[in-house]
């Protein structure tokens, strides 16, 4: 799988531009398609989410020998999950300093995840693959 880092780099990528959109329209304070960008955001989280969870991080611990070496990750997906859900409580019309707050926040916390996975994780998954590359 050569070039992984850099797919899921670019997944990361993706996902901040969808966090752009959606801060634009915050900012303009155009609620109705911030929360159509926002739903954008979710479901593009949620499938970078599902993509590691499903064939990235069983893929890291197999090649590590490490179980439970993504635990940690797994449970910021969790993290995120619950902020998303939670955003999908609110109005962004009727609470929409609530709303831009949790949004802010969700952002953040996914800029920081993002970062971490880039900076530990994908070089040292790059690094196993190379050396010991996946059963068939």
């Amino acid at each position: 799988m050569p070039g992984a880092a850099i797919k899921l780099a670019e997944h990361h990528r993706q996902c901040d531009e969808l966090f752009a959109a959606a801060g634009e329209a915050a900012s303009a304070g155009d609620w109705i398609a911030l929360a159509a960008r926002v739903a954008a955001v979710r479901e593009g989280l949620l499938a970078h989410f599902r993509y590691e969870e499903e064939r990235i991080f069983p893929l890291y611990e197999e090649t590590s020998g490490e179980e439970g070496a993504t635990e940690a990750l797994c449970a910021a997906h969790d993290d995120m999950r619950a902020a998303l859900w939670a955003l999908a409580t609110y109005s962004a019309e009727t609470d929409s300093q609530r709303y831009c707050r949790e949004f802010a926040e969700l952002r953040a916390a996914f800029e920081a995840h993002a970062a971490d996975e880039e900076r530990r994780m994908y070089p040292a998954f790059e690094r196993m693959l190379a050396a010991n590359p996946p059963r068939a």
